[in-house]
């Protein structure tokens, strides 16, 4: 669990059970990876922030208790605050089920529905990709497949020692 006063703009924070039935898409993500993450924010200046069903800004201490603080590894001042721009570039617009509910039925959904917009993960990763920094190779990437990524330096609290060991389970 992090303290609000270690955090630096541009830290990543993955909550455990964060949000429960506020985020039903986390919960399924958390069930089908094996995962403890159900959702990532980004500190800003002086706040987190994050897409729900809108993207918004919540206080620094809103995850303490369930959230572990992760840096990017390699990523420069710069690329940090060129990640909080870009998701702080998005604050107050739709996100998640919101932006898929907003354009009702007047679009086909293939054509109004952007998986990009529909998990925490992806505005974290599109933020450090506006910076330059790749930090998943996969399409949509999870809350899971962002805790894997060798470059978010951080604690792993779901891996056992023998998983770490190379053990079979």
């Amino acid at each position: 669990m992090y303290r609000a006063d270690e955090l630096r703009p541009g830290d990543i924070i993955l909550c455990t059970g964060a949000l429960d039935v506020r985020d039903p898409l986390g919960l399924l993500f958390v069930w089908a990876s094996d995962n403890p993450f159900q959702h990532a924010v980004l500190v800003g200046d002086g706040e987190l922030l994050e897409g729900l069903d809108a993207v918004g800004a919540v206080p620094l201490d809103e995850y303490g208790p369930v959230g572990w603080r992760f840096e990017v590894a390699g990523a420069s001042d710069e690329q940090r605050r060129a990640a909080v721009t870009a998701a702080r570039s998005r604050v107050g617009q739709p996100y998640g089920y919101r932006a898929v509910m907003a354009e009702g039925a007047r679009v086909p959904l293939y054509k109004r529905l952007d998986p990009h917009d529909l998990v925490s993960s992806a505005l974290v990763a599109w933020a450090f990709g506006q910076a330059g920094i790749q930090l998943s190779w996969d399409p949509l990437p999870s809350v899971a497949s962002l805790s894997y990524s060798p470059l978010l330096l951080g604690p792993r609290p779901w891996l056992r020692e023998r998983d770490l060991a190379g053990h079979p389970s």
